[in-house]
């Protein structure tokens, strides 16, 4: 459940002052009482230059996070700042950045897992796929439903590890049952949960960058940025290795819309299709090695192609072109000849030159063994074509044109060049619209190969977040 208040109330100590604080959710005023407000004003945000004359003073946060006591929970209030953002004021009413937020259900001593629950997870990881009904019908109906739910192991996956700041964590999906007797909320109800599991820790840094993981983690399942995922519930360990919640962290400008009509469509890639591979996956995310930065904000937004766009998908090709062809696109002996003389000659050129003609010289060599674009295509074409051809053909059928990879190459190069060197003259190429959105899946293809799912899987997955109809 989210965290509905619009306002928390209470108190607390920043550099030995008591303040009164006040949280709307967005923006934490702290208040100090009236017998400091004095000496904040004239020591805090002014600086004194010559005798009673004054210039305003950047104050600097230097904690990564604030101890509250609220008022409306009687419990601890943790707010997680930006170390070393500007401290606003409002006469001496200070006001804080604030990233996220940790709502206290009780004291404890530390945190050892953090659980995500959204729409989005509960399609990845179906909680339709978790229970059986059984419901007889016709004149022999006697009204009696059946509803029985698999047990715990069989609705938990497989733990999987990645690190974290060289701290490893398990991760898993599971289905956990809620059960009640108000009449007010559904007897059961059965919720699928991202879990992360590591050492214990108070360190809330740690948990804000675990959400962000687990949000590029479902942002690359779902291929949009709007994923909802505006909290997490944190646990503690207690009595024989249980888990007890103790807290939830909220996330500032994240409870947004749900974005319920994507997940009826299907655009996901199910967890089957990734199963013993999620933890390949976040600890590449972890570690920046997985390209998410030409994700789209939303689904509609995908749908929309322009120059910006044009160029960071073609990025994220490269990038992970790059990143499962160390040594660039394959070559016969006698283009490796070729480079090397070239190389040679143009060496010759560097060592008897200088200034800006020998920068040139210098430039042109990197350009030697460089792989253009197009030649990367052309070796997709050679290793993917069992995965990707599929789509390529249905692709281009459905337009009328054949499925040619260097004709693909071609376009896809002049057109990121255009956008890229400001070419507003160049006519736009229209097919290579149709090659962007073919690039979209190749780059799947090519990461989701990385990590040693079958073609099938991988197929599956495609065809599943694109809705390419191809399968």
């Amino acid at each position: 459940m989210i965290d509905d208040r619009i306002l928390y109330t209470g108190q607390l100590v920043y550099k030995d002052i008591d303040f009164t604080f006040v949280f709307d959710g967005f923006e934490l005023r702290l208040i100090p009482p009236k017998d400091k407000r004095n000496d904040i004003y004239f020591n805090w945000l002014m600086i004194p230059t010559t005798e009673n004359t004054y210039v305003p003073n950047n104050l600097i946060l230097e904690e990564s996070f604030l101890l509250g006591f609220c008022n409306e929970t009687s419990q601890n209030i943790i707010f997680l700042t930006r170390p070393k953002s500007c401290i606003g004021n409002n006469n001496t009413v200070l006001i804080v950045d604030v990233i996220a937020y940790i709502v206290c259900k009780q004291k404890f001593n530390h945190i050892n897992q953090i659980a995500f629950n959204n729409p989005e997870i509960n399609a990845i990881y179906p909680i339709n796929e978790a229970y059986s009904i059984k419901c007889p019908v016709g004149v022999d109906s006697d009204g009696v439903v059946t509803l029985t739910t698999d047990d715990f192991d069989s609705t938990t996956t497989q733990k999987q590890f990645f690190s974290v700041e060289s701290k490893e964590i398990t991760s898993y999906f599971d289905i956990s049952r809620e059960i009640s007797l108000a009449i007010t909320k559904p007897p059961l109800s059965l919720n699928s949960s991202l879990i992360f599991e590591f050492t214990p820790t108070n360190d809330y840094e740690f948990m804000l960058r675990l959400w962000y993981i687990a949000k590029d983690f479902l942002s690359y399942l779902c291929y949009r940025k709007d994923v909802y995922l505006p909290y997490a519930k944190l646990f503690t360990l207690y009595n024989d290795n249980r888990h007890l919640e103790v807290a939830t962290l909220y996330i500032v400008g994240e409870n947004k819309c749900m974005r319920l009509d994507d997940i009826e469509k299907g655009h996901y890639i199910k967890q089957k299709l990734i199963d013993g591979y999620e933890g390949q996956i976040l600890n590449d995310i972890a570690a920046g090695e997985l390209y998410l930065r030409h994700i789209p904000e939303s689904y509609e937004s995908g749908l929309h192609k322009d120059a910006a766009k044009f160029v960071m998908i073609t990025t994220a090709f490269e990038w992970e072109f790059r990143r499962n062809y160390p040594s660039g696109v394959s070559k016969g002996e006698s283009t490796k000849n070729a480079e090397k003389q070239a190389e040679e000659a143009i060496q010759h050129l560097i060592d008897n030159s200088q200034g800006k003609l020998k920068s040139i010289y210098k430039f042109l060599k990197k350009l030697v063994k460089s792989d253009s674009l197009q030649s990367e295509i052309l070796q997709i074409n050679k290793d993917y074509s069992e995965i990707i051809d599929i789509f390529g053909q249905n692709l281009y059928s459905l337009n009328n044109q054949p499925l040619v990879y260097s004709e693909i190459g071609e376009r896809l190069s002049s057109q990121r060049n255009h956008f890229a060197h400001g070419d507003l003259d160049k006519e736009f190429i229209d097919l290579s619209l149709l090659d962007l959105i073919f690039l979209e899946y190749i780059v799947y293809a090519i990461q989701l190969k990385h990590y040693g799912l079958e073609t099938i899987k991988i197929q599956n997955a495609i065809n599943d977040l694109f809705h390419c109809n191809a399968i």
